[in-house]
């Protein structure tokens, strides 16, 4: 009897670590948006404390500004929408990248977020603009 109980227990217990929490699909959108006011606001500071931690072991904290920067010499955000989003790596490393059609004040393009599924939360793990016209 115990030892049922005993195995029972332990299959729970496995099952209850190997469970993890997942970022929603409609929370990208959410997590561009943080990412979109912060940009208007030029708090690069604070976009870089909650990009993922891969992000921040491939680039350096000054990369990763620098490159915001650039994004942002572009004039400000007027408007964007979400043209496209792809998800990728099911159960481990949920990825996603988001496409949104951006009209900044001197120029036009689609910016892609990259964002990880960290602990049940959207971070960015990259970004990249391609400049239309």
């Amino acid at each position: 009897m115990y030892r049922k109980m005993i195995a029972l227990l332990l299959a729970f217990f496995a099952a209850a670590c190997s469970w993890q929490s997942k970022a929603p699909p409609e929370d990208v959108d959410k997590a561009a948006a943080l990412f979109y006011q912060r940009l208007a606001e030029a708090d690069y500071d604070a976009i870089y404390k909650d990009t993922a931690k891969g992000f921040k072991e491939k680039k350096t904290r000054d990369q990763i500004i620098e490159s915001l920067k650039e994004i942002a010499s572009n004039g400000k955000v007027l408007n964007y929408a979400r043209v496209s989003m792809g998800f990728e790596g099911e159960e481990k490393d949920p990825r996603v990248a988001a496409v949104y059609a951006t009209n900044f004040e001197r120029r036009v393009g689609n910016l892609t977020l990259y964002f990880v599924d960290e602990s049940g939360e959207w971070r960015l793990i990259g970004f990249a603009l391609k400049l239309r016209g």
